[in-house]
């Protein structure tokens, strides 16, 4: 009878401790009132079930001190990440303690204690090494890891292909490490919801699908339930988390112009003045933009300022044939300018270089390049009319140059899939006062079966110009024969075709990225103009990158990249 008293008295004192622990409220950076409830007690041990979504660290961590009855020391500036935390299942406060420092350990902080209370502080440079060191054995030792093997190299190139992390408690973390959890959650969830519909798979799994949960600062998942469904769970999401394959990819884009210029024609002007009484003045110049060069050395030619020779005369391209004078009259006061220019020009154009890009991407991952300009320009006004007239203007912005998609999709062969899609657009003269950029367009989409290692190559994107411009005096211009010597005639024939070229590459190991790294590190070297100084440069980065000088993860198996620069003593 007296021990039974006695566990009625602790039943009572621990359901009491609880509740007071409960009465105060947990809010969220929302503000939102964050509650939780607490399950009969079993064998005189105090279950707490917890339902948190998107709540600040700090508020966890306050939280956790109240029901564990412990004291923390923390800077508020290291806890500044959010969480999601759901138990399926009550629990006891010692784990959700346990499960507060895994996460701030993914984190690179620290919860060390001393004494009484806990100083939670941010972890040193070898302290979080030697923290992924030791997770790394234990996770080897609990679990087996699938690894990818090159053979050749030997068992130093091993590239690991999951991160468990331990078990918690009734919890289990795992960290993703190659895919975004809030879509492997979702495709999960949404199975289990077809399950359910049906009444099919296991009770147990669905119930750990069901309090799965997302935490985005650390792309892990969080579930619990019954050990079996949670083994379930982990297999299948260590299933889904694996790597893609990744194709290196070179892109060549070349436009080439073939462009005809033909300039034919007679340019000639006078002018003069009689006893600064009127002046007079006459002349056939081409239709351009700007004043001809031709007409300004004419306009230049004065009784102060006589014709001298050729170092007035405007030579250009091509054959050029002309006569400037001046004629004096009253003793300078009055002259005379005449002056000539028969020219004819033909210029052809050649192939450049647009686009030369060199990325590496996933599989079924898009790839986006673009290169040319952002120009602003007027988009809509708006006035608003009453006492004082007042009109906005938005400044909007067009992208103008060349745009590249692609997206490669891989199967279990060495053929690759490339979705690519491409458009060059070019901004024009503005003839018209209108808002916005007048541009020409040039797009392409196309799907095409590539062998890894190979050239796909798309042409046939033509467009034809053609421009006409004549300028010359009325009437006298469009006589025959003898009109050219009062007109210019210019005739511009344009031809543009772009070409692409793409080469994708699969990257099997270690050994394919070493040599994409060696032979993109030589074309390189090659168009340096001091090759010594790039060596510099590139010796520099790679030992910021690696104070131990290997690749990570390579152990130092793989060759030195050095520069051929001959002989020097």
């Amino acid at each position: 009878m007296i021990r039974k008293n006695e566990n009625m008295r602790h039943k009572l004192l621990g359901f009491l401790t609880i509740a007071a622990h409960l009465s105060f409220p947990l809010h969220s950076d929302e503000g939102q009132t964050l509650t939780f409830e607490t399950a009969a007690p079993e064998k005189d041990e105090l279950g707490i079930s917890v339902n948190f979504e998107d709540v600040s660290i700090l508020e966890f961590l306050r939280f956790v001190s109240k029901i564990a009855g412990v004291n923390f020391i923390y800077d508020e500036k290291l806890l500044n990440f959010n969480i999601s935390l759901v138990t399926g299942k009550p629990t006891n406060p010692e784990n959700i303690l346990k499960i507060m420092i895994e996460l701030l350990e993914q984190q690179g902080i620290k919860t060390e204690e001393r004494g009484d209370y806990f100083v939670v502080e941010r972890m040193e440079d070898w302290e979080l090494t030697d923290w992924k060191a030791m997770k790394r054995a234990k996770y080897q030792s609990m679990r087996g890891e699938t690894r990818l093997v090159n053979h050749e190299a030997g068992p130093q190139s091993l590239l690991p292909i999951h991160k468990l992390q331990k078990r918690r408690g009734e919890f289990q973390i795992y960290k993703l490490r190659y895919h975004q959890g809030g879509e492997i959650q979702e495709t999960i969830k949404r199975v289990a919801a077809d399950l359910k519909q049906y009444d099919e798979g296991s009770p147990s799994l669905l119930r750990a699908i069901s309090s799965m949960q997302w935490v985005q600062s650390t792309n892990s998942l969080v579930f619990t339930g019954p050990q079996d469904g949670t083994e379930e769970l982990t297999d299948l999401i260590q299933s889904l988390d694996v790597p893609q394959k990744q194709i290196f990819i070179e892109v060549l884009v070349i436009e080439t112009d073939v462009k005809n210029l033909l300039d034919f024609g007679l340019e000639w002007g006078g002018g003069g003045k009689y006893r600064d009484k009127f002046g007079y003045g006459t002349g056939n110049f081409p239709a351009t933009p700007g004043q001809s060069p031709f007409a300004k050395t004419l306009q230049s030619i004065d009784a102060s300022n006589p014709p001298t020779g050729t170092n007035q005369f405007p030579i250009g391209r091509g054959f050029d044939l002309g006569v400037i004078g001046d004629v004096i009259l009253h003793k300078g006061a009055t002259y005379f300018s005449l002056g000539s220019l028969v020219s004819a020009l033909e210029a052809d154009g050649n192939s450049t270089i647009i686009l030369n890009q060199k990325i590496i991407t996933q599989d079924n991952k898009l790839s986006h390049i673009f290169v040319g300009d952002n120009l602003p320009f007027t988009g809509s006004v708006v006035t608003n009319t009453g006492n004082n007239t007042v009109q906005n203007a938005n400044i909007e912005y067009r992208d103008v140059g060349v745009t590249l998609n692609i997206t490669p999709l891989m199967g279990d062969t060495e053929v690759i899939t490339l979705d690519i899609t491409q458009e060059i657009t070019e901004a024009i003269d503005q003839f018209a006062d209108t808002n916005g950029i007048r541009t020409t367009k040039t797009d392409m989409q196309t799907q095409a079966h590539v062998p890894d290692k190979s050239f796909l190559v798309l042409s046939g994107m033509v467009r034809n110009t053609k421009k006409h411009r004549q300028s010359g005096i009325p009437c006298l211009g469009g006589l025959p024969l003898i009109g050219a010597a009062f007109s210019k005639n210019k005739t511009e024939e344009e031809k543009r075709n772009v070409i692409v070229f793409v080469r994708p590459q699969i990257i099997h190991n270690i050994d394919d990225y070493n040599t994409v790294t060696v032979y993109q590190e030589n074309q390189f070297r090659k168009q340096a103009g001091d090759q010594e100084f790039f060596q510099r440069g590139l010796d520099m980065v790679k030992q910021e990158g690696n104070p131990y000088g290997t690749h990570r993860g390579e152990q130092g198996n793989l060759p030195r990249i050095t520069a051929e620069r001959g002989d020097k003593s």
